[in-house]
């Protein structure tokens, strides 16, 4: 056994028998450098951080959204769908490239991630192997820890794409720290200020990636929370018409994330 891990971290294959040995001992690599490349807003399988400051972040955010007499503010609430299954293996190592891994370390990580075969259990008995052609696995160890390198890609790509439009506005509170997104695992908050410019440099950032090949973040839910501050008919005005522009349904407080 310890031949053959030797054999992998000095030529790259993999001998799927060591598969799993293999993947518990890459992630204590990757998760030495995580804190230095993830951003403040991921706080979920970083060492060293807890996600319960996201959690408390967005109550503190969340806490005058019943109140009146505040600046327009708004939040959405995605949920990504089936997000490790959507994972591109050509986009991962892209992705770990642009951090600047090592080629050697990249060919660990796609060997773990690319060779593991499939079966299908019929009648409780297992038939037959296939291969997987993306995804990351549910339950493997170094999961979690690439997830968070893709997230924190997608996050930059939406930092440029406000940077570059004038017209987005952050948050009440949020503009000193630049924060316009918490990420919670899979799920995430986007923060802005009440407006549909704003609002739909949120939804571009999210419903397209043209600079991310082979990832495309599919959105299985996304609700629209604004204070109630101007309404109409008994209804809140103002987060109906940012709804309907961006076809985003309205949310209710309180919500699970």
């Amino acid at each position: 056994m310890i031949k053959a891990i030797l054999e992998f971290f000095t030529t790259g294959r993999l001998l799927k028998q060591v598969n799993t040995t293999i993947l518990a001992l890459i992630p204590k690599r990757l998760r030495l450098v995580l804190d230095k490349l993830i951003s403040p807003s991921q706080n979920a399988f970083v060492p060293g951080r807890s996600i319960g400051d996201n959690i408390l972040l967005a109550q503190e955010l969340f806490a005058g959204y019943n109140r009146q007499g505040l600046p327009m503010r708004c939040a959405l609430k995605v949920d990504l769908r089936k997000a490790y299954d959507t994972v591109e293996w050509d986009f991962l190592s892209a992705v770990l490239q642009m951090f600047g891994f090592p080629g050697t370390f990249i060919g660990w990580v796609e060997e773990c991630v690319t060779t593991p075969m499939f079966s299908v259990c019929i009648n409780g008995n297992p038939h037959g192997f296939f291969k997987g052609s993306r995804g990351l696995r549910q339950g493997d160890p170094m999961s979690p820890f690439l997830f968070v390198l893709i997230m924190e890609v997608l996050q930059l790509m939406l930092l440029q794409l406000i940077d570059q439009n004038e017209g987005f506005s952050f948050h009440w509170r949020c503009k000193e720290l630049g924060l316009f997104q918490l990420c919670f695992a899979d799920d995430l908050l986007l923060f802005c200020k009440a407006d549909v410019a704003s609002v739909r440099v949120l939804d571009t950032g999210w419903t397209s990636s043209p600079n991310c090949p082979g990832y495309m973040p599919i959105h299985k839910r996304v609700s629209l929370f604004s204070p109630v501050q101007h309404r109409m008919s008994g209804n809140n005005y103002l987060q109906h018409y940012i709804s309907r522009r961006v076809t985003f349904p309205s949310g209710t407080l309180d919500f699970l994330y």
